[in-house]
């Protein structure tokens, strides 16, 4: 399993596209979470601000007491999600369309610990991807928090803790989902294109439709980005109603449970699928 882990963690700190993701998630926290907020509401005069808009509460929202939660916020089913399921995708399925399966394979390791080691590797560059999320949010903040004169105050360190917790959860979900369906259609393009119309549509989208009709609750709590959106609404949030993430009807120690085995089963198919088909 070391060495196996050893080679798969090399393999990835040495692809581009592991950096390209990292840069574009890095970018899409600064951008998303906090200078396009900040350029939206911090030049509307008080004058000329539309009836019930109170541009302070929402600049509030991107201040360091605040950024758990405003970060958090990126690790949805539009945001850093599909980030992750193309990691996942990506480092399953290039294996693939490069036939480096087959020669891999007739070494020593087995299928199940080549892929164990591959999941611990990825595992290891998610710790990464939330540190990296985190600490491009705090910068932000920081900055912003100065630009406009206000105090800084961080949230504490138990709450910083169980937000990584909470981000590493979310993304170790999309990238096993991104891993079992490379691993499903034994490629990359297949398995992204129907991960983020999964992502996109029936997380989004649908979740977003049915969440108008209470008689489909109980299908929602079984959606990936409904569990995710209960995790990040338990933390204090300032932002003003109807910004932000929707509010979940799942308690968040159940959308652990439900998050947790999504990403289990999603390990367990892939191992499945990789130990019983032929990898060519």
């Amino acid at each position: 399993m070391g060495a196996s882990f050893s080679a798969e963690l090399l393999k990835l700190r040495k692809r581009p596209a592991v950096w390209i993701l990292t840069l574009i998630w890095i970018a899409l926290v600064i951008l998303l979470g906090y200078v396009l907020v900040y350029a939206t509401f911090a030049t509307v005069p008080e004058d000329a601000a539309p009836p019930g808009l109170d541009s302070e509460a929402f600049l509030r929202i991107l201040y360091p007491d605040n950024v758990l939660s405003n970060v958090l916020a990126g690790f949805s089913s539009t945001g850093g999600g599909p980030i992750a399921l193309i990691l996942g995708a990506l480092a399953m399925g290039s294996e693939y369309s490069w036939g480096t399966f087959k020669s891999l394979l007739t070494q020593r390791p087995g299928r199940s610990t080549v892929f164990l080691g591959k999941v611990l590797a990825l595992c290891l560059i998610l710790v990464g991807f939330v540190l990296l999320a985190f600490a491009a949010g705090a910068a932000a903040s920081y900055v912003i928090a100065r630009l406009e004169g206000v105090p800084v105050r961080w949230p504490s360190v138990s709450e910083t803790l169980r937000a990584f917790a909470v981000g590493f959860l979310i993304s170790a979900l999309w990238t096993m989902l991104g891993a079992f369906l490379a691993t499903l259609f034994r490629g990359t393009p297949l398995a992204i294109g129907l991960g983020m119309v999964y992502a996109l549509l029936l997380e989004g989208v649908a979740g977003t439709i049915l969440a108008s009709n209470e008689d489909y609750d109980a299908f929602r709590k079984f959606l990936i980005a409904e569990n995710a959106n209960a995790l990040i609404n338990s933390f204090e949030s300032i932002a003003p109603e109807g910004f932000g993430t929707p509010e979940a009807i799942v308690e968040p120690a159940r959308a652990v449970v439900v998050l947790s085995a999504y990403t289990l089963v999603f390990v367990g198919l892939a191992v499945l699928l990789l130990w019983r088909r032929d990898v060519t």
